[in-house]
């Protein structure tokens, strides 16, 4: 692993510091964000998020070869290959200069390149043979389509999608995102000195960016380390939509959650057992609560071999849920076991967590409530002592709902042609042509 820090250049630093000396505040932001306010100041938000990033240590990344030692790329052979073989039959090519390989799994392969057009460096992720199976189609058309609706610099950006040569005969799909310099697993891992400051901040973002995202009804399903992108300046952004959903009121819950997949590790313990008929936003904040607490120690919290083996480990910090929450449970077989396991007390976090702020693990006994009535929203989870003279929760940005409409192919069966042309639909209005 290589120790060395990265530090990204801050432009807006000399800028940031000029105004904090001339309101004469040190590091009230929230008294610094009124100040400006009341004086008119552009972007009083903006610069409150970028003077909080100023003042934290930057984070250690990975050596940047550690993507192509964890594919084990023949370098010499596919450095001279990548151009060509990357990106097919697509006319736009010619706009991006790859720069080398950066991601790979079973969707397909993930470049780094430059924009020619704006100088820009981003990420483009190639996703390859899409139509094999309807549910994977399925699942990138659900993920562009919420990218696109969900703008929050706290979600990773979609910069631009490839037109398909062919409304009838593409196979792969090219997305163009604002690129990153790593994820939040890879910061956890490579960094065991990380600050309160550095958890603080961390916490306000994920949430931040839950908050609209269930503003907006959405359910991101599939939170965890490796879905949070980050940068060394302690920048995070949400990503990996493709387990996300819409929450309808009259959703049938059956369709809704049959195909729940997501990291048993991050899991809420309601869908461990197919507890309750309706899930809620609750289980992104459980999520979030499971990824605070790997920050805090630099290890997971509950990293289960099995269902089971998830519910013991749960319940061996967190005591034998009450009778009340049992029997709400729907699952027979879960509410038996819960039933029959032995009494377990519940460990204190000041001694699971032993150098943790206080008010740090009163926010994560919390986020990390057995039963998903007891947590927290994001919203209200914003509001705590916690992340007091941080930010203000009520100038955190909400989404508008999305409506039925966007996503009525959620409730027909469709074919590989059906999920093609919404695709290419899809690609159209993103691009801001009609449909």
């Amino acid at each position: 692993m290589d120790d060395r820090l990265v530090n990204k250049p801050r432009h807006w630093f000399s800028f940031g510091w000029n105004r904090l000396k001339s309101h004469n505040i040190s590091s009230d932001y929230t008294a610094l964000e009124d100040r400006l306010q009341q004086d008119n100041c552009r972007g009083a938000v903006w610069l409150i998020n970028k003077l909080v990033i100023a003042f934290i240590q930057p984070v250690r990344l990975p050596a940047k070869d550690y993507y192509r030692r964890r594919m084990q790329t023949e370098d010499s052979r596919r450095k001279s290959m990548v151009n060509v073989d990357f990106f097919t039959e697509y006319g736009e090519a010619n706009r991006y200069k790859i720069q080398e390989v950066i991601g790979k799994g079973s969707y397909g392969v993930v470049c780094s390149a430059i924009d020619t057009h704006t100088g820009e460096k981003v990420a483009i992720k190639k996703i390859n043979d899409i139509f094999e199976h309807v549910s994977d189609a399925t699942r990138i058309l659900r993920e562009i389509k919420l990218l696109r609706l969900l703008r929050h610099p706290d979600i990773v950006e979609v910069k631009h999608i490839m037109l398909p040569p062919s409304p009838r005969e593409f196979k792969d799909i090219y997305v163009v995102f604002e690129l990153m310099e790593s994820d939040l697993h890879q910061v956890i891992k490579a960094n065991d000195d990380l600050t309160p400051e550095h958890y603080q901040f961390f916490l306000y973002q994920l949430l931040r960016a839950l908050k609209y995202i269930h503003t907006a009804n959405v359910f991101h399903r599939d939170l965890k380390p490796k879905n949070v992108l980050a940068n060394a300046d302690c920048k995070l952004k949400i990503c990996d939509f493709g387990l996300a959903r819409v929450a309808f009121n009259d959703a049938p819950t059956a369709i809704f959650w049959t195909d729940y997949v997501a990291t048993r590790w991050y899991r809420a313990p309601e869908l461990c057992g197919s507890f309750f008929s309706k899930y809620t936003p609750a289980i992104d904040i459980w999520s979030i609560g499971c990824i605070f607490a790997e920050i805090l120690t630099g290890r997971p919290l509950f990293p289960g071999k099995n269902v089971v083996h998830q519910l013991d480990l749960m319940t061996d910090v967190l005591g034998t849920p009450p009778a009340e929450s049992i029997a709400r449970i729907r699952n027979e077989k879960a509410r038996r076991y819960l039933s029959s396991m032995r009494k377990k007390q519940t460990v204190p976090f000041s001694q699971k967590f032993p150098n943790a702020d206080p008010l740090a693990l009163r926010l994560l006994e919390r986020l990390l409530a057995f039963d998903p009535k007891d947590r927290p929203s994001a919203e209200e989870a914003l509001a705590d002592p916690y992340f007091k003279g941080l930010g203000k929760v009520e100038r955190e940005p909400s989404a508008q709902p999305i409506t039925k409409m966007e996503f009525e192919f959620e409730r027909r069966r469709m074919n590989t042609d059906d999920v093609r042309e919404l695709i290419y639909r899809e690609v159209q209005v993103a691009l801001g042509g009609s449909v």
